[in-house]
Order: C-alpha cells, then sequence, then structure tokens
C-alpha cells in the first residue's frame, strides 16, 4: 500500500465510523424520534439520555480498547491469533467475579461495585502471575509470556467449574449472565474509567509503533535497530492488560473484537502499526456499538448479550478466513 493511501483512509473512515457509532444509539427495542429525544418531559429522553447514550459510549471504548490490544499483542507475540484475552485476563477476572457471587458480595466501594472491585483484581493478579513465570529464566522470552497466559487461562477455567459445583442454580445463572459480556448496566463513570486508561495505552502503542513494526520479525533484530525492547514489550504488555482488566471488569468478557477487528483494519489501512492503531481503535468502535444496538434490538422481549454477538459473528469470520485460504 502507498505510504500515502492510510492517512487518506483514516480520513474516510473518521466521518463513517461517527456516523454509524451515532447512529446505533437509535437502536433498540423501543424506537425514539428526534421528538422525543428532544422533549424533555418525554419519556423517551431519559431513555436516550440516561440510557442508550452512555450505553453506546461504552461499547464504542471498549471496542477501540479491545481492537487496540489486539493489534499490539499480535505485533508483541507475532502471532495472528494473539488478543487481550491471550494471557488469562479475562479468565482470572471471571473467576474472581464467580468468587464474588458465590460468596454474595453484591456490596460497593466508593461507588463501584464489588463484583467489579474483583474482576479488576482478577485480571491484575493474572497479569502478575504471568509476569513471574516469563521472568523464572533470565532473558526476554515472548513464548514463555504467551504460554504463562495460557497456564494461567486454564487454571482459572477449573476454578470456575468449581464455583459451578459448588454454587446452586441462582449462582450459577449469575455467573454465566456475566460471562457472556453485557452493556446492560451502565455505571455513569464507567466510560470515564475505560476513556482514560484507553488514551494512555494509545499514546503509549503510537510512541512505540516503530518497537513494534520491528518485533514482527523478532526482539533481536529489533534490538539491533536501536530500539528499547524491553520498554516496548513490557510497557505494552502491563498497559493493555490494565485496560484490558478495566473493560472485562466493567462489561464482563466479550470476545473476539480483538482478535477480528484487527484481521480487518489491515485490510484497510495497511500492517504498518501507527494506521493500524488507529484504523482498528475507530472500526473495533463502530463494530462493538453496532453489535450492541443490533443485540438489544433483535431479541425481544429479552436482550441478548453482546457476547454472543460477537462470538457468532467472530465463528463467521473464521470460517471466511478458513474458505479464503483453502481456495
Amino acid at each position: 500500500m502507498p505510504p500515502r493511501a492510510a492517512p487518506a483512509r483514516l480520513l474516510f473512515l473518521l466521518p463513517i465510523v461517527l456516523l454509524l457509532v451515532s447512529t446505533t444509539t437509535f437502536l433498540g427495542q423501543q424506537r425514539l424520534g428526534w421528538a422525543a429525544i428532544t422533549t424533555t418531559d418525554h419519556p423517551g429522553h431519559y431513555v436516550f439520555w440516561h440510557h442508550r447514550f452512555p450505553r453506546t459510549l461504552l461499547a464504542a471504548l471498549a471496542g477501540a480498547g479491545l481492537a487496540i490490544g489486539g493489534v499490539v499483542f499480535q505485533a508483541l507475540f507475532r502471532n495472528p491469533l494473539a488478543e487481550p484475552y491471550t494471557l488469562g485476563v479475562a479468565s482470572a477476572a471471571s473467576l474472581a467475579a464467580s468468587l464474588g457471587f458465590l460468596g454474595g458480595w453484591h456490596g460497593s466501594l466508593m461507588g463501584i461495585p464489588g463484583i467489579t472491585w474483583l474482576a479488576f483484581c482478577g485480571a491484575a493478579a493474572a497479569l502478575g502471575i504471568v509476569h513471574l513465570l516469563s521472568r523464572l529464566r533470565p532473558g526476554l522470552d515472548l513464548a514463555r509470556l504467551l504460554l504463562g497466559g495460557v497456564c494461567v487461562a486454564y487454571m482459572c477455567s477449573a476454578g470456575i467449574l468449581l464455583v459451578f459445583f459448588l454454587g446452586d442454580r441462582a449462582i450459577t445463572n449469575e455467573v454465566v449472565t456475566w460471562m457472556m459480556g453485557s452493556l446492560g448496566m451502565v455505571r455513569p463513570r464507567a466510560p470515564v474509567e475505560i476513556g482514560l486508561v484507553l488514551v494512555v495505552v494509545l499514546a503509549f502503542a503510537a510512541a512505540q509503533h516503530r518497537t513494534l513494526d520491528l518485533l514482527h520479525y523478532g526482539p533481536e533484530l529489533a534490538a539491533t535497530r536501536g530500539v528499547n525492547v524491553p520498554l516496548g514489550v513490557w510497557g505494552s504488555f502491563v498497559l493493555v492488560g490494565l485496560l484490558t482488566a478495566v473493560i472485562v471488569a466493567n462489561c464482563g468478557p466479550i470476545g473476539f473484537v480483538g482478535l477480528m477487528v484487527p484481521h480487518i483494519a489491515r485490510a484497510l489501512v495497511g500492517v504498518r502499526t501507527l494506521p493500524l492503531l488507529l484504523g482498528s481503535a475507530l472500526m473495533g468502535a463502530a463494530f462493538l456499538a453496532l453489535c450492541d444496538g443490533l443485540a438489544r434490538s433483535l431479541h425481544p422481549p429479552g436482550e441478548l448479550p453482546v457476547g454472543v454477538f460477537t462470538n457468532l459473528l467472530g465463528a463467521g469470520f473464521f470460517f471466511y478466513l478458513l474458505t479464503r485460504n483453502g481456495s
């Protein structure tokens, strides 16, 4: 792709994404017109500004964050199947939340629900364990880092099964519902929390774009080109892990966004990290906002969890890749 093509395509993509995200705020089982939205004493005014708008904003920020994490981890591990959940973050958060449901911890701390605190702490603990496992031997071993995440994910999955065995049907239903991923219960501060961490991660990844580009060819080659490989690797690992922890704690585990969106963005803006970060952030925001809008519209009288919707789309996407590569 010519060097000037990516910026032009990003400029073309930006208004489309803004239009698509804003349009999804109108999707839902209750139809809202401009008159209902702009009339303060109309019930639709409250529904739009207090439910749909913050929910769409949360979906856009979460989708952008997961997509950025996918770009960074796929470059970091030189693995097209890597995503933010690869390091066991989602599994650990799910286990911690499951223990909260099992223990009946439904209180709050500083205005944040206890389950959200537990999910964040579980995800952060997974990052610490993976870091320790990767440092058992000297040197920077990205394969060990990746395998450590897989081990943590399997251990946490076993813990979740144990919670299912010990809990009654009501607790099991709560755990399963949370693990499906949902944007239905939006705290007012949730978009702010995700947005602040997202800005920091995007700024760091953009500053380290040359390192991430060179890591495609291996850390040894990147080091010979004068880049600070440990800073790029560990900084990306910690920041993307924390961003994923914040997203999972507020939204539950929503799969395939960080895996699928970077592949689609590469077809549009190329493989260079800097335009790919921006393109994936835009497409991730539009993708998850649209998925959530459709999920709350296509399943009356209840609501389909957005995690189920993204998993179905992700499976279809992989079928497409297999068919295309096999042709």
